[in-house]
């Protein structure tokens, strides 16, 4: 997963980048809703007991943008933006690249990157 995520940068930055925990977000001041975010959060990977948590930011901002992601990715969303995965599955991991260029498109068109 680090490896995905690490493809990303640069442009994105590494805001985290530690024993079971990493994650990236934008390089620049960005408004969303009425704040103003020095960086927006992209995505990130965290290392849990039971579980890795793939957290995917713009799945939570741009919801239906999503739609066409395939069932057996969205059967592992926990919440609006975790995703737990328990084993390696080659399709899920496809699915996750193919859901990482989609939200890093939608937010380059947005210009939050």
């Amino acid at each position: 997963m680090k490896s995905l995520l690490s493809s990303y940068v640069p442009p994105l930055v590494v805001a985290v980048d530690e024993d079971g925990h990493y994650e990236i977000k934008g390089n620049k001041d960005v408004i969303v809703g009425k704040r103003k975010v020095n960086g927006i959060f992209f995505a990130s990977v965290i290392i849990r007991k039971h579980h890795v948590g793939f957290y995917f930011f713009p799945i939570y901002t741009h919801r239906e943008n999503f739609s066409h992601t395939p069932e057996h990715l969205m059967k592992l969303l926990k919440g609006k933006s975790c995703f737990h995965l328990k084993k390696y599955d080659d399709a899920v991991f496809e699915a996750i690249d193919q859901i990482l260029v989609k939200g890093f498109g939608i937010y380059k068109e947005d210009d939050w990157l």
